[in-house]
């Protein structure tokens, strides 16, 4: 199993603390219904779907649904939580060797989980399993920052100088808001499959409990990927720091990136 892969298979380990952690804003799934112009007879094809973030709020509009997802407890939470959308199937199984008809879906989205798909096969893939006329919708949270959540930097960042250099080393602040780099317009543009090209911002503040933020930071996958000793120490000491400096309350801020383009 190469080293990509075993990553995304420790996702799996954590899909309870997964599937409370990453809420996307419903203005997004907006955004991407009326760009890909989906009517009653749609049907979608969701890569990397967890356990169903992203897949609910398409599956409440309706639509037919083939959800992928490499992880078996991740899809049977998805499973679980969709068993009441009797149009949207969860497909437990790797997108990268999963046989899928060629040219059958309207739109393929994917949630924070593109990244992890082999970039010398992704778009091709993606262009094979849509229609002429289909669309592609990858969207992402990424950091952000204003003065709203600026004063938990530095006092987090010493626990991370202390605890876990290896990460405080790639650490920079995140950017502002509008600020926030569409890396993957250039990528997908690149790929010369893809045309038609939109990018939309969605601004994200949430308020995280100490605790709730501490589980959170175990889902993201460079605090995944240390010792397990280590991981404990970090988030314990961002755990207190939390609640002895700011009682208790942390206040997160994320652009939802998506990206829209149009099959050429």
């Amino acid at each position: 199993m190469s080293e990509n892969r075993q990553r995304r298979k420790s996702y799996d380990g954590i899909a309870d603390l997964y599937d409370s952690a990453r809420p996307y804003p419903e203005a997004l799934f907006d955004d991407i219904e009326s760009y890909a112009r989906l009517d009653e007879n749609a049907r979608l094809l969701e890569v990397g779907c967890g356990t169903g973030q992203a897949t609910i709020p398409m599956a409440r509009r309706g639509y037919a649904i083939d959800a992928v997802e490499l992880g078996a407890q991740m899809a049977a939470i998805a499973r679980q939580k969709l068993s009441a959308f009797p149009r949207a199937n969860i497909i437990c199984a790797d997108f990268e060797t999963l046989s899928l008809p060629g040219e059958t879906y309207d739109l393929l989205l994917s949630a924070t989980a593109f990244h992890w798909i082999d970039p010398a096969i992704r778009f091709q893939k993606a262009r094979d399993l849509l229609k002429p006329s289909g669309a592609l919708a990858l969207f992402w949270h990424r950091p952000a920052l204003t003065d709203l959540s600026r004063p938990y930097l530095e006092p987090l960042q010493a626990v991370y100088e202390r605890v876990a250099p290896e990460l405080a080393r790639d650490f920079s602040p995140p950017p502002r808001p509008e600020e926030v780099r569409t890396e993957y317009q250039e990528l997908i543009t690149a790929s010369g499959l893809f045309g038609d090209m939109l990018v939309r911002r969605h601004y994200v503040s949430m308020e995280y409990s100490a605790a709730a933020y501490r589980d959170l930071l175990g889902t993201f996958s460079d605090h995944r990927s240390l010792d397990t000793g280590k991981r404990e120490r970090l988030l314990a000491g961002v755990e207190t720091v939390i609640n002895k400096e700011f009682s208790g309350v942390i206040i997160r801020e994320t652009v939802a990136l998506l990206y829209l383009a149009r099959g050429l």
